[in-house]
């Protein structure tokens, strides 16, 4: 029998080095100008806590938040492995702008708190509804606007492709809901209303039917050129690489990324329901959560 070829190491170096020469880039979601702008996922502590404390300034300024020890802005959703938080970054890597998708879960929506009744009609209806919720821009205006909608965009092809879900709901201020009317064709599910969870500012409830957004959009949009077609720009070429890169990048809360954020930071974890604390738990099989909200834990923040 012949034996086999002997192949010497530093062949095998060379080969690897050549592979990796040739693969490809990293994906990364880039945009503006000389792609001045990236957009990534907060899926670490550092990441979240930048993207909170984002939310947490902008609140604090605009007053639909008191002062928390925590400075940030968490919410009990933020603790499900589905709930995506993405950051927009400038050149020099300081956060810009952020945007956290919920997707509908036992533990409900944000916006439950004042819009269950209208929430509840679409799951009566088979619906599953995602949450744009924790959306802001700290930049001027237009530089706003373009960032809104390219984490729009992520927040699309997340809910729609990887989540199967069938509608983007939002509470806006009601200065900006022409801007969702018109642009990116969201309609009106309530009426009006004080939020408390924003310190009592005005919320208008608004809904996408994800479902029909991409016909929408080719209605409104397709026979425009440029970036006026929304309907190109939502459901380009590049989705394909945009769902790959989102498929490796959203990862769930570690067990001790969990304690610190919900129980050591805040005291989420000891505040939740015991149906939505079994919830988490079934989410989280291997993580102990009684450790995670043992005395002493809460009051560390």
């Amino acid at each position: 029998m012949m034996s086999a070829p002997r192949i010497r190491f530093t062949e095998i170096l060379k080969r690897l080095e050549a592979e990796t020469e040739a693969a490809p880039e990293t994906y990364r979601y880039r945009f503006g100008e000389s792609d001045r702008f990236e957009i990534g996922i907060a899926n670490d502590r550092a990441g979240r806590e930048e993207a909170w404390g984002l939310v947490y300034r902008a609140y604090l300024q605009k007053g639909y938040m008191a002062p928390s020890d925590s400075r940030m802005r968490i919410l009990p959703q933020d603790a499900l492995p589905g709930t995506t938080t993405f950051v927009a970054r400038e050149a020099d890597g300081s956060a810009a702008a952020t945007l956290t998708m919920v997707p509908d879960s036992p533990m409900g929506l944000p916006m439950d708190d004042l819009y269950r009744r209208e929430l509840d009609a679409l799951r009566a209806a088979g619906r599953r509804p995602c949450e744009i919720a924790k959306l802001v821009a700290c930049v001027e205006e237009r530089q706003g606007m373009e960032m809104l909608l390219h984490l729009f965009k992520l927040a699309y092809l997340s809910a729609r492709r990887l989540d199967g879900c069938t509608d983007f709901v939002i509470t806006v201020n009601p200065r900006h809901e022409k801007y969702y009317r018109r642009l990116l064709l969201f309609e009106p599910i309530g009426e009006t209303r004080a939020y408390g969870s924003v310190n009592g500012a005005e919320a208008v409830p608004l809904r996408l039917d994800l479902l029909r957004a991409e016909e929408l959009y080719r209605q409104a949009f397709g026979g425009r050129s440029g970036r006026a077609n929304l309907h190109a720009f939502f459901v380009g070429d590049d989705e394909p690489a945009i769902l790959d890169w989102l498929g490796r990048e959203r990862t769930p809360l570690s067990e001790a990324d969990l304690r610190y954020f919900f129980a050591e930071r805040s005291d989420i974890l000891g505040r939740v329901t015991p149906a939505e604390r079994l919830h988490l738990q079934d989410c989280y099989l291997a993580y102990d959560l009684e450790a995670a909200t043992a005395p002493g834990l809460a009051d560390a923040r």
